[in-house]
């Protein structure tokens, strides 16, 4: 997706801001949406403050990310609507419902994800804040958070680190994936017709299927659709313990397998290879659903060692 400002700057409003301002926020971006001809003037604060429900302290907070945006523009004591909002600029229920903290966390995990922050750099926690416009006491709580899943280590008295993978730690996380995948199919065996899970796994099929017809397929949205995958899988479980341990888990796995580029035949297998176990799942044959997970956990194996060799600069 192509956004119409920089992603640090769409990051830095939403760290930076109150559940309420980013609700109130997407309301003021219907109000202006329908605005009837632009550019045009901006209502006053008061006027803003009464059509929204809000405080004027709030209406402040709401024109500086009007102004961070580009929808208007300060002329004077005036302020001038200079384009209507798009679906770019409006903030996702996640974005307004989730805890500064884990909006921290998601940035953090993109820049490892994204290989911006790679194998054997050093940062520290006072750099990260400054990009992110948050303290560096929110951003030390997101680092030990990450630090659990292996992705990072913190030196005593110094910088962060992210860290090599070894083939002992590919095969540890690949166990602990086994684990957790094998019980979550037994939950899920377990569960009721009548479950919101089963709407949710179509709803996933539907969003595999869609992404296949593509004619580009972005590696991000890839990425996001096999984390969809497989947290819903293992969240069916209804088990906060094996639920965290397998995001930990997972996201090293992310990390680790996308910091090299896949062709569209790799990345269609992937797509595939869901689709079969979605359809498995919904068709009831949970035997089945088991082997191919069990396939699928190899191939990420393979995929995570060629990796490291291609980093170690070996034939992959």
């Amino acid at each position: 997706m192509t956004y119409i400002y920089p992603y640090q700057n769409f990051l830095a409003i939403v760290t930076a801001h109150s559940k309420l301002v980013l609700k109130s926020s997407n309301k003021l971006f219907d109000f202006l949406r329908d605005l009837e001809e632009v550019p045009c003037g901006l209502p006053s604060s008061a006027a803003l403050s009464a059509a929204l429900d809000v405080s004027r302290t709030t209406v402040q907070k709401l024109i500086g990310i009007l102004l961070e945006k580009g929808l208007i523009r300060q002329d004077g004591v005036n302020r001038i609507v200079l384009r209507r909002p798009v679906p770019e600029d409006y903030f996702s229920e996640e974005d307004s419902s989730v805890s500064k903290s884990d909006q921290v966390e998601k940035l953090v995990l993109r820049k490892l994800s994204s290989y911006e922050l790679k194998p054997g750099d050093r940062f520290s926690e006072l750099e990260l804040a400054r990009e992110t416009g948050t303290s560096t006491i929110i951003m030390r709580e997101v680092l030990f958070r990450i630090s659990r899943s292996g992705i990072i280590r913190k030196h005593p008295h110094q910088k962060w680190e992210v860290i090599e993978f070894s083939p002992a730690l590919i095969s540890e996380m690949i166990d602990v994936r086994r684990i957790s995948e094998d019980y979550a199919i037994q939950a899920i065996r377990r569960l009721e017709d009548s479950d919101p899970f089963w709407t949710k796994l179509r709803d996933l099929g539907a969003k595999h299927r869609k992404l296949l017809e593509q004619k580009q397929i972005d590696h991000s949205e890839v990425r996001q659709i096999d984390l969809d995958f497989h947290m819903a899988l293992t969240e069916a479980a209804h088990n906060r313990f094996i639920r965290d341990l397998y995001h930990a888990v997972f996201m090293l796995t992310t990390f680790h397998i996308w910091q090299i580029e896949y062709d569209r035949n790799r990345i269609e297998y992937v797509l595939k290879h869901h689709l079969l176990i979605l359809e498995l799942l919904l068709a009831g044959d949970f035997d089945k659903a088991g082997i191919e997970m069990q396939i699928h956990r190899e191939y990420a194996r393979t995929s995570m060692g060629n990796v490291s060799r291609i980093l170690n600069g070996e034939p992959g």
